[in-house]
């Protein structure tokens, strides 16, 4: 982990934190953490092996996932997004490169070091994580929730459906811009074929107003 992280003592202590309530997440389809400990005062953090790649090298290399096999990712993320939920943990960072997909076909969401208890998280916090798949409310460092990572979710899925980001933009201002506008590209006018069902939940994961998300990951 970064040396500044052990010579700052709150931060430090609030990663532990973190830790120990990630140890709790145990499901199939979230990569176990283990502990953290450090080598020579740097901090480092174990978790499980996923002898796999990442969903964003995998659309990189074969453009979308067929409907089905994007079906069957979903679920599994949704699983595994479920079920850290279920512990009060938010990932906050939820994006391709941080799902991986072993060899077996089998998903594991990744990465939840910057994953926080939702009733802790404020100021500049909210603002951790990758702008490309934030949240329109994190974005602008408001409320961060478990239908934030709905939102990141969204758009996960609309790549894997459609090989494409459903937003692209080189600045954080022209993101927000973006998000505020609404303007993103039906799904089904890129993949014709497209289930409606399909495209009615990508829509909905990605609805500006997190009320209008669904309720959950399940």
């Amino acid at each position: 982990l970064p040396q500044e992280l052990s010579e700052d003592v709150a931060a430090l202590a609030r990663f532990h934190s973190e830790v120990r309530i990630a140890r709790q997440v145990s499901h199939p389809n979230v990569c176990r953490v283990f502990d953290i400990g450090d080598v020579e005062g740097i901090p480092f953090l174990s978790m499980e092996y996923v002898d796999g790649e990442d969903l964003a090298s995998v659309v990189r290399r074969i453009g979308r996932l067929s409907q089905d096999k994007a079906t069957e990712v979903a679920r599994q993320i949704c699983a595994g997004l479920a079920a850290a939920h279920d512990r009060g943990v938010i990932h906050r960072d939820l994006k391709p490169a941080n799902v991986m997909l072993d060899g077996a076909g089998k998903v594991r969401v990744m990465y939840f070091g910057l994953a926080g208890i939702a009733a802790t998280i404020h100021g500049a916090e909210i603002r951790a994580g990758t702008p490309a798949y934030m949240a329109p409310e994190q974005l602008v460092g408001k409320e961060v929730t478990a239908k934030s990572d709905i939102y990141s979710l969204g758009l996960i899925l609309y790549e894997i459906t459609t090989g494409k980001r459903a937003l692209e933009a080189s600045t954080v201002p022209e993101l927000i811009r973006l998000r505020d506008e609404g303007q993103i590209t039906q799904p089904s006018t890129l993949v014709r074929d497209l289930d409606p069902l399909l495209e009615r939940v990508i829509v909905r994961c990605l609805a500006k107003d997190p009320s209008q998300r669904p309720a959950s990951a399940l």
